[in-house]
């Protein structure tokens, strides 16, 4: 990690695009605060564009060749001015790209275009890091948006996906990678959060994006049944602002089955991290969730999520792959892996393996 420096007389502006810190859950916060404090540490002053300011941008390409269309960018920047101003101001762009790259719904297609139209047509140099990369929504080719995330790839200065699976995705896709890992193990170590798991600690549950009423039901019972009435089970949600809509519900959900169950909002990201590491075991279908008890050194379960990224962060940390469809019962799965983490026979993230996929996630800063 790059260590404080002496004040730089001429800083060069970074503009961080998809700033994420302020929204969703803490594990965003503690990953985008990363990458602002390693710009800081390289000499830059940060700008940043927040993730749900330019998911909303309009006129919104309609079609791959409105990406190439002069007049469109001249239409877009027009209408949207504090933008134009904040990318012309930049001396160097770097994409915050996360989990929002997936699809072709408005979000994705709209961060596309920002990074297409500033390296095009504003000359910027455009670093797409800390990402996941997912045209179709798997790792399998989707002809119509492989063809637009492929282009826009293509003009990119620099490309650094947090996982195997997208980095593969790019590749099939003819484009130049540089393999990394998300900022947060970064931020976790930076911020001297020590591994506090105990066999008596509380199991933590956590939501996913895709999960469903009947999965989370399933999930609240059979916890419910193998923790008993001595020990506690949080389900953990919190934000720095406007947290994860789709908790509320899951949550709803989980507590109609197990009256139980306690919600912890956290606070801070110094609570998040505290509930994650003091649990005896984490139940989760998030991204940022899964990785912390990872660093952490905190049994945990993983569920699926919306794109390959948590399976293959899986592969890449030395873990279980996610809770299978197929093979024995949901709760049977849930039932021995609870156990296991109870009685010490929990598979756990080397030292060496942490070490390593902090030396990845420090590629995100190659060259800046």
């Amino acid at each position: 990690m790059v260590g404080p420096r002496q004040p730089i007389m001429n800083r060069k502006c970074a503009l961080i695009l998809n700033f994420t810190a302020n929204t969703y859950h803490w594990g965003c916060y503690g990953t985008c605060l990363e990458i602002y404090q390693q710009l800081l540490e390289r000499g830059y002053y940060v700008n940043w564009l927040d993730v749900r300011s330019t998911h909303h941008l309009e006129p919104r390409p309609e079609q791959g060749k409105d990406f190439s269309d002069p007049g469109f960018a001249t239409r877009f920047f027009e209408r949207n001015k504090a933008v134009y101003h904040a990318l012309t101001e930049a001396d160097l762009v770097v994409v915050n790209g996360e989990g929002t790259l997936h699809r072709l719904n408005p979000g994705p297609v709209t961060l596309l275009y920002l990074m297409y139209a500033t390296r095009c047509f504003l000359g910027k140099p455009v670093h797409l890091i800390n990402h996941s990369f997912f045209p179709g929504g798997s790792a399998d080719p989707e002809p119509g948006a492989d063809v637009i995330y492929g282009a826009v790839a293509s003009v990119l200065t620099r490309i650094v996906p947090r996982e195997t699976a997208s980095a593969a995705v790019l590749q099939r896709l003819g484009q130049t990678v540089e393999q990394g890992f998300d900022c947060l193990p970064l931020f976790i170590a930076r911020h001297n959060v020590a591994p506090a798991s105990t066999s008596t600690g509380p199991v933590v549950l956590a939501g996913g994006i895709t999960l469903t009423q009947d999965t989370a039901e399933r999930i609240a019972h059979v916890v419910s049944r193998k923790a008993g009435p001595g020990r506690p089970v949080l389900f953990l949600t919190g934000a720095k602002a406007r947290p994860a809509g789709e908790d509320a519900t899951v949550f709803e959900w989980m507590s109609a089955k197990f009256p139980g169950l306690q919600r912890r909002a956290a606070t801070s990201m110094s609570e998040w991290l505290q509930t994650i590491a003091t649990a005896s075991c984490l139940v989760s279908g998030r991204f940022h969730h899964t990785i912390a008890a990872a660093m952490l050194e905190t049994p945990l379960l993983v569920l699926p999520s919306n794109t390959p990224k948590v399976s293959a962060a899986c592969a890449m940390l030395g873990l279980a792959p996610p809770l299978a469809g197929e093979g024995p019962p949901l709760e049977e799965q849930i039932a021995a892996g609870l156990q296991l983490a109870w009685t010490g026979g929990a598979p756990r993230v080397t030292a060496a393996t942490r070490e390593s996929i902090r030396q990845l996630a420090m590629h995100n800063f190659t060259g800046l």
